[in-house]
C-alpha cells in the first residue's frame, strides 16, 4: 500500500509495488556465522519475537468470555473470574510445551539468537503477550500493545526496534504502522471503531499519537521481519523504516511465479499436508477466515467496517456462485487468486532444501503444519537471519 494507507486493506491480488525474491535456502550456514551487522550496520538495538494465531495467553477467547460472564452474573464472579485468571496461567505454557518452535517462538529460540547476534541488539519474547485469537480486535490490540511497549522503553537516539513476527502477528504489525504513520483523521476513525475498551495501554497510546507529530517520531526506528504472514492489511510505508516478508513458495505457475498454487478448489490433501506447493496456511487465512468471539463483538464488527471499507467484493464465476454463505464465497474466490505477495516491502520467495530433520512418522521439518512450522524453527533461524539482513540491506542499496 501507498503512503497515507489510511488503514485500507490490501486487494486480492495484491501487485507488489517492491521487489521479489526468489531464493533456495539451505540450513548449512556455517557454525561460526555470526550477524553483527544487524547492530553495526541496521543500528537495531533491540529485537522483539512475537507469535502468530493461536499461541497467546487466550486463544480461543475463553478468559475474555469468563470474564464477561463474571460481569453480568455477580453471584458466580468470584468462581468465574478465579477460572478466567487460573486459565489464563496456564494456557499459554501449556501450549508453548506442545508446539515447542513449530509456529512459536520460545526461550530456547529467543537464547539462539541472542547467540547469532551476540551482546547486541538485545532480543526478547514480547511480554506480556497478545490473546492471539484469530480476529480484527485481538490483532489490533497486538499493534497498541506493541506500541505502549516501544513509548515505555524507548531506546538509545539513532537505534532501531526490530519486530520479527510469524503469521498473523505480521498482520498486527501492519496495523501497528499505520497507527506511527499518525494521520490524525484514520487513527481517530481507529480509536472510535474500538470504542471503550479496558486496558490502560490503549488510552496512553492513544494520548501519545494524539500529541506527537505526523508521522509519530517512532516511526523511522521500527524495522519489520514477517514470516508466512497472510495478506490481510494494508501497510503505511511512512510509519516503518523497513519491511522484509519471508514465505515458503515454490512455482506452480511459470508465467506468474510469485502466484501461489490457489486454494480453490482444494488439491489433494497430501499436496496440502506435505506443503508440495509452500505455506499453504499463509494464503488460506486470507479476508474471511476470522473466528468470532463473544466478547468484543462490536468492537470487531465495527473494526472490520473499517479495514475492510475499500476490499472491493470478488468476481464470482460458476464454481463459487452457488455457494450458500456469503462469507464462505468470498473466500473461495479470493482463494482462487493464490495471493502470496504483500503490496509493500521486499518480497522474499524462498523455497527450502530439505535439511534431513524428521518429525513425527518421518515427517521433513519443512513440510510441518502444512509448510507454516518451518518459519519459528530453530534450525533454520541462522538461515532465516541471513536471508533477512541480506534482503534489507540489499534493499536499501
Amino acid at each position: 500500500m501507498p503512503e497515507a494507507n489510511h488503514f485500507h486493506h490490501q486487494p486480492y491480488p495484491s501487485n507488489p509495488t517492491g521487489p521479489v525474491v526468489f531464493r533456495t535456502l539451505d540450513s548449512g550456514i556455517p557454525e561460526d556465522r555470526t550477524f553483527p551487522e544487524l547492530h553495526t550496520t541496521l543500528k537495531v538495538g533491540r529485537v522483539i519475537l512475537v507469535h502468530g494465531t493461536f499461541m497467546g495467553d487466550d486463544p480461543f477467547g475463553v478468559v475474555e468470555t469468563l470474564k464477561s460472564f463474571a460481569k453480568e452474573v455477580p453471584a458466580l464472579a468470584a468462581v468465574l473470574s478465579g477460572a478466567a485468571d487460573s486459565l489464563a496461567r496456564h494456557t499459554r505454557p501449556f501450549l508453548a510445551h506442545m508446539a515447542r518452535d513449530l509456529g512459536n517462538y520460545t526461550p530456547a529460540f529467543r537464547d539462539r539468537f541472542q547467540q547469532l547476534v551476540g551482546d547486541d541488539p538485545r532480543v526478547e519474547l514480547m511480554a506480556p503477550t497478545w490473546s492471539s485469537e484469530n480476529h480484527h480486535l485481538a490483532r489490533a490490540d497486538l499493534a497498541v500493545r506493541l506500541l505502549d511497549q516501544l513509548l515505555q522503553r524507548p531506546l538509545m537516539a539513532g537505534q532501531k526496534t526490530l519486530l520479527w513476527g510469524h503469521s498473523h502477528a505480521g498482520n498486527g504489525f501492519a496495523i501497528l504502522s499505520n497507527l506511527l504513520a499518525n494521520d490524525r483523521k484514520a487513527v481517530q476513525k481507529f480509536f472510535s471503531a474500538v470504542g471503550p475498551i479496558e486496558g490502560d495501554h490503549w488510552s496512553r497510546v492513544q494520548r501519545s499519537l494524539s500529541a506527537s507529530a505526523t508521522p509519530h517520531p517512532l516511526a523511522k526506528s521500527v524495522l519489520v521481519a514477517t514470516f508466512g504472514t497472510p495478506v490481510r492489511y494494508g501497510w503505511d510505508t511512512t510509519g516503518l523504516d523497513g519491511l522484509v516478508h519471508l514465505n515458503f513458495h515454490r512455482i506452480f505457475d511459470q508465467q506468474n511465479p510469485e502466484r501461489a498454487r490457489p486454494l480453490f478448489p482444494l488439491y489433494p490433501i497430501s499436496e496440502v499436508l506435505g506443503a508440495t506447493w509452500g505455506d499453504w496456511v499463509q494464503t488460506f487465512a486470507i479476508a474471511g477466515t476470522d473466528v468470532p468471539s463473544i466478547p468484543g463483538a462490536r468492537a470487531i464488527q465495527q473494526l472490520e467496517l473499517l479495514l475492510e471499507e475499500n476490499l472491493e467484493p470478488p468476481v464470482h464465476d460458476w464454481d463459487t456462485r452457488l455457494i450458500a454463505s456469503q462469507r464462505v464465497r468470498d473466500a473461495c474466490a479470493r482463494w482462487k487468486y493464490g495471493t502470496r505477495c504483500h503490496a509493500d516491502g521486499v518480497n522474499l520467495l524462498v523455497d527450502y532444501k530439505e535439511s534431513g530433520e524428521k518429525l513425527f512418522l518421518g515427517m521433513p521439518l519443512e513440510a510441518a503444519a502444512m509448510g507454516h512450522g518451518v518459519a519459528t524453527s530453530i534450525h533454520w533461524l541462522p538461515a532465516h537471519l541471513d536471508a533477512f539482513v541480506n534482503a534489507l540491506q540489499e534493499s536499501e542499496n
